[in-house]
């Protein structure tokens, strides 16, 4: 038996899988003169399984961590229906009930089997397969406990009809593909795509010392967004270092097992905004599109495509879809005496200074951080020596931060983290 899937065609368009279970499909039928060319072939499929295993922290049966993997990345008619939660019925409902047959019958076969056939002993060394980091090298370590979490479910299914059940109840709650995996992204500019940001700061809104008003308008306003209520796009503005960006990361872990998702796009890259959002716009994620310590002189242009984007054209900016952008810039635009000195030549001053700073009208919510006073700088010091664990006595912790303010900037959130973090690199080493 060889599998001919039609709903998830796209298996057989995997290397690995479909290499495997043709083994399978032909085992007993194999000739003596093919064998050396198909256990080069097989042993090639162990190694990519292996790599996945170890990119990805899975432990077990590396075959059925593949095929599990394969699932939870494969976007098509029925997964995303699925991820939408749509109900579904019909022939397609048919269809999958048959592939996942085929797919149980391979998920479940001994590869061993294959060993003996070929005379090599490849997946039998293998075994129970234990990576070398539980968390993986390459990839989140959240995406790699997700496939872990639905392989083992696959192992508990006894039988195809189990098996529908525990994916449909994985593309319900989790989705599909890489949103699924994921939660942090970038957009390539050069390939056109939005590729996962695998490395993530760990920051939870509870680390960032003071700011609490602030930090509850941001809120209240992801809350409502992610629970299909209005909500407005977001500009933080204030000094360097006050927690702005921070902020916004903050946000995203604690509420991507809600649902959120974010993109961070550069300045350079405005011009795409249309192009990203048709590539998301259909999605069962809500997506904040984040953009880092924005600016424009006044010869750029790309504000002019920023606001075109937050206020519509045509088509509607879709629901699921929100811009937080973060700038040391209350208007976004730089102000110079020059400016002032060209009000002369401009017969229409007024509309020329609204055009400039009407961007920011477009975000419905503004919130500004301001550089902590001195008091609560050293709160924000006296909270992180105690997170790392320092022991310095309190008067010559807090003297030290004022020596170290007075070299680097002023008093911010940033300067206290990064004075605290060279104490604690100090301790280390000694």
């Amino acid at each position: 038996m060889y599998p001919d899937l039609i709903a998830f065609r796209e298996f057989e368009k995997d290397e690995v899988f479909s290499c495997i279970s043709g083994l399978i499909a032909s085992t007993g039928q194999l000739e003596d003169s093919t064998k050396p060319e198909m256990a080069s072939w097989y042993g090639d499929c162990i190694a990519r399984m292996i790599s996945a295993a170890e990119q990805y922290g899975l432990t077990g049966n590396i075959w059925q961590s593949w095929i599990a993997l394969l699932f939870t990345q494969c976007e098509n008619a029925f997964t995303l229906a699925q991820e939408r939660r749509a109900p579904l019925g019909g022939t397609l409902s048919r269809l999958v009930f048959e592939d996942l047959e085929a797919v149980h019958f391979y998920f479940n076969f001994d590869l061993t089997k294959i060993d003996r056939e070929l005379g090599v002993s490849l997946f039998e060394r293998v075994g129970e397969y234990a990576p070398f980091s539980s968390g993986g090298f390459f990839f989140d370590r959240t995406a790699g406990k997700i496939v872990q979490r639905f392989a083992d479910e696959m192992r508990k299914a006894g039988s195809a009809e189990e098996s529908y059940n525990a994916l449909t109840h994985f593309y319900c709650v989790r989705g599909v593909g890489k949103y699924a995996l994921n939660k942090a992204f970038r957009w390539d500019g050069s390939a056109k795509e939005i590729m996962p940001a695998t490395h993530t700061e760990d920051i939870l809104l509870s680390g960032l010392v003071g700011y609490e008003k602030q930090k509850q308008i941001l809120v209240d306003n992801t809350v409502a967004f992610l629970e299909g209520r209005p909500a407005n796009n977001v500009l933080l503005y204030g000094e360097s270092g006050t927690g702005k960006s921070s902020s916004v990361k903050a946000l995203l872990n604690e509420y991507a097992p809600d649902g959120l998702r974010m993109i961070e796009v550069y300045k350079h890259q405005i011009e795409d905004l249309n192009m990203i959002v048709d590539r998301i716009k259909n999605r069962n994620y809500r997506f904040v599109i984040f953009l880092d310590d924005l600016s424009f002189e006044q010869f750029e242009v790309e504000y002019k495509f920023l606001k075109a984007f937050i206020e519509g054209g045509l088509e509607k900016r879709p629901d699921n879809v929100l811009i937080y952008a973060t700038s040391n810039r209350r208007h976004l635009m730089r102000e110079s005496w020059k400016d002032r000195e060209d009000k002369a030549d401009d017969m229409h001053e007024s509309e020329t200074m609204q055009e400039k700073m009407s961007l920011v009208d477009r975000f419905g919510l503004m919130v500004r951080f301001f550089s902590p006073e001195q008091d609560e700088y050293l709160n924000i010091v006296r909270v992180l020596a105690e997170e790392y664990k320092l022991d310095v006595p309190v008067y010559d912790l807090e003297r030290g931060a004022i020596q170290w303010e007075l070299r680097h900037g002023g008093f911010s959130g940033r300067c206290a983290r990064q004075y605290i973090e060279h104490l604690a690199g100090g301790k280390k080493n000694k």
